[in-house]
């Protein structure tokens, strides 16, 4: 098999359009029939035939039964299941001794659930007993999405494996901009517009006032953004997807470095996720800080350096140098899931 499957029916289920995106560039690489649950858009209440919106993150082991038995002649009806974004979707399966390829790419934490609409027992004894079993499964195959997630789910006493593949096949579709014309995006810097950028602080007022021209507006998805000169971020996660888009397009990130993240971390209001396990011993683990990305990011020590860093980047080498590495990266990840996807179906 040399980048390309057998012609398997494939249904992917998800929570998060990032995700949607990148197994729909997976099944374009390796000629997949693909079907896609994005479970948001499904008709109301039709995913368990009770609930809805963000209860349905609580795979609890009804629903996970309610789930099966409403849509287990159409899941049968598919080749290969591919859980993305929140692992608990895998529970529809993994509880209901699925036999055929299931495929796992942890996103967001193994054992997620959202607090705010938790309406069962999630996550639950049973939920992790599952988990375990399913690593040592031949027809299972877990796949985080960053390190982190491997270490996260050992911090609860799961082992997840090894394999790591990070996001980096989803190439921009060209798409209508809704970005104001009177941006000049090639001497503005794009603000995302996250918890650290406006509540932490208002970051884009705070670059205005040091000189730097920024825009923090909605846009239509990446291509929109390639043109800015670069994006100014404040870390929240172990990874996102949109790092990985926006290199593919080769732009410029500036972060802090590790020293001013700290103080920033420490700081009233910044925010992280799982919090408890940022510390310098797992900092590696985030993509931002990741040893192989360093090269491709731009690190400001304080915003004086931001404002240096602004002054002298050779732009147009940066912007080479992160498209060169995203060709390479897209390579190296296409050949991990040729891997993944031969030993399955050799299972």
């Amino acid at each position: 098999m040399q980048n390309k499957a057998p012609p398997f029916k494939v249904l992917h289920l998800t929570f998060h359009k990032g995700c949607q995106n990148e197994v729909a560039a997976l099944a374009k690489e390796f000629a997949f029939d693909l079907t896609t649950w994005f479970i948001p858009d499904l008709p109301d209440k039709e995913f368990d035939g009770k609930s809805h919106g963000c209860t349905l993150y609580n795979i609890g082991h009804e629903r996970a039964k309610k789930i099966w038995k409403k849509h287990k002649t159409f899941f049968k009806s598919f080749d290969l299941i591919i859980t993305s974004d929140t692992a608990p979707l895998a529970r529809i399966f993994l509880q209901n001794k699925w036999k055929k390829p299931l495929i796992i790419w942890v996103c967001n934490r193994f054992d997620y659930a959202d607090q705010n609409s938790l309406d069962c027992d999630f996550p639950d004894a049973e939920y992790y007993k599952l988990f375990a079993r399913a690593q040592r499964k031949k027809n299972v195959r877990i796949i985080a999405y960053t390190e982190f997630e491997h270490a996260y789910a050992m911090s609860k006493g799961i082992y997840t494996g090894k394999l790591t593949i990070t996001p980096g096949l989803t190439i921009a579709e060209p798409k209508a901009s809704i970005i104001p014309s009177q941006v000049d995006k090639p001497e503005t810097f794009y603000i995302p517009q996250y918890h650290n950028e406006t509540i932490f602080m208002d970051l884009a007022s705070h670059c205005s006032a040091l000189g730097i021209p920024n825009y923090g507006g909605r846009y239509n998805g990446p291509d929109d953004l390639k043109d800015f000169k670069g994006i100014i971020h404040l870390p929240y996660a172990w990874s996102n997807l949109a790092l990985f888009e926006n290199l593919q397009q080769g732009i410029p990130y500036f972060v802090p470095s590790l020293d001013f993240f700290w103080e920033l971390f420490h700081q009233n209001n910044y925010f992280h996720q799982d919090r408890h396990l940022a510390n310098k011993d797992l900092i590696h683990l985030s993509e931002w800080y990741n040893p192989e990305h360093q090269p491709f990011l731009i690190y400001f020590n304080s915003w004086k350096d931001l404002q240096d860093k602004i002054e002298q980047t050779n732009y147009l080498e940066y912007r080479a140098n992160i498209k060169a590495y995203a060709l390479l990266h897209r390579e190296k990840i296409t050949e991990k899931w040729n891997k993944v996807l031969k030993s399955l179906i050799k299972s």
